[in-house]
């Protein structure tokens, strides 16, 4: 019996680059898919300007070769690349006899369209990062009226991608509902945001009960709702505890480290690895108040046991209710009650019942077993 031959396809480098949380989730659901469908049967296709050398099952075209056919591609409704390029793709996939083609994003509705237009043998699966109608909606009223645009021409290309979507997989419920409420479409899959597990219980910093100074932690890449809430978080929070001393960590972060250092405030930036900060003794504190999708570091911190303190936002998606370590907060004097409350017995910023929770829902060699079972006919 022939086995089921998958292509995942991205619109941008996810092997060697992987430094936000969207291209994260790109890899996990290449691993992921891998595992389960095997490896020799699960192709990967980007889109993307990096210079790297093709591999056996691997393979990149050239998304744009200037600014100019950039604003070319969004203007024609292909977006991420050109229209030769969607139709090379095609080409890829009569020639492979491809079974699925899964794209990541929903955005990819003008090749879409053309697949199911030549009567391609194969079935459309879909992996929604976030809304992307809503997410260009909070970049034109968030960061500039220029969005406008790639928004008409970004929504137009949802729409097309969820009419003729055969297999719709989500992160949250939340997304789930929007596509119902917005496309009129089911969700078939949810699939939360997982990692595979490194963590090392020998590396947790213990540190002396006496220490003066008490730790907290941000990390999170440098974009609007991310900087948004830590420059309200250092504003109206920060000020407010003495004897507590804030470290941001994350991507492009330096960029404003002239605007938010203070006495009790370091901007670190960026930096080539986390996990000597997870590993630290610091309450992560995650104050985002608008966005998409799952937060990608709130999975990441819980599979190092970290203490959370985190709006709504940060925790969507999340199954965290209850549980001890991970506190819902949205508001100053509700971030200043439970840094405290935590501060005075928790010396250490690890929580074992956070490490399980992440081991129990967010591990992704779980969630592998899981698909192997949803997915046994196709394999």
């Amino acid at each position: 019996m022939r086995k089921t031959k998958i292509l995942i396809i991205c619109s941008q480098e996810i092997i060697y680059e992987r430094n936000d949380g969207g291209k994260k989730c790109s890899f996990r659901n290449y691993e992921l898919f891998r595992q389960v469908f095997g490896k020799e049967n699960v192709y990967l296709l980007m889109f993307t300007n990096c210079k790297h050398q093709n591999e056996e099952n691997i393979y990149r075209i050239t998304a744009y070769k200037t600014i100019f056919d950039r604003a070319v591609n969004i203007l024609r409704g292909t977006l991420f690349t050109s229209a030769s390029n969607e139709q090379r793709v095609i080409d890829f996939i009569k020639k492979n006899k491809i079974d699925i083609v899964v794209f990541e994003r929903s955005m990819f509705g003008s090749m879409i369209r053309k697949i199911k237009k030549q009567g391609l043998n194969c079935k459309i699966w879909v992996f929604v990062h976030n809304i992307e109608k809503q997410y260009f909606e909070n970049k034109v009223k968030h960061q500039s009226i220029l969005f406008y645009l790639p928004y008409l021409k970004i929504r137009k290309s949802e729409k097309v991608t969820f009419e003729n979507a055969d297999y719709i997989m989500t992160l949250t419920n939340r997304d789930a509902l929007l596509i119902k409420e917005i496309y009129g479409k089911d969700c078939n899959l949810m699939l939360p945001m997982t990692f595979y597990d490194v963590f090392d219980q020998n590396r947790v910093f213990k540190i002396n009960s006496n220490q003066e100074i008490k730790e907290l932690l941000y990390i999170g890449t440098m974009f609007p709702p991310n900087y948004d809430g830590m420059k309200w978080f250092v504003q109206n929070v920060m000020p407010r505890l003495e004897g507590y001393h804030l470290s941001i960590v994350g991507k492009n972060f330096e960029s404003k480290r002239k605007e938010l250092e203070r006495k009790n405030v370091s901007v670190i930036g960026t930096v080539s690895a986390l996990d000597k900060y997870y590993y630290s003794n610091n309450i992560m504190v995650m104050p985002i108040f608008y966005g998409d999708g799952m937060k990608i570091k709130t999975a990441e911190a819980m599979m190092y046991g970290k203490i959370i303190i985190a709006t709504d936002e940060a925790l969507e998606g999340y199954a965290v209710e209850g549980v001890k370590g991970i506190y819902r907060c949205n508001t100053v004097e509700e971030f200043l009650i439970e840094i405290e409350n935590v501060s005075k017995y928790n010396k250490v910023g690890y929580c074992d019942e956070v490490r399980k929770l992440f081991l129990s829902k967010y591990c992704l060699n779980t969630q592998i077993g899981e698909c192997k079972k949803k997915w046994s006919p196709l394999l």
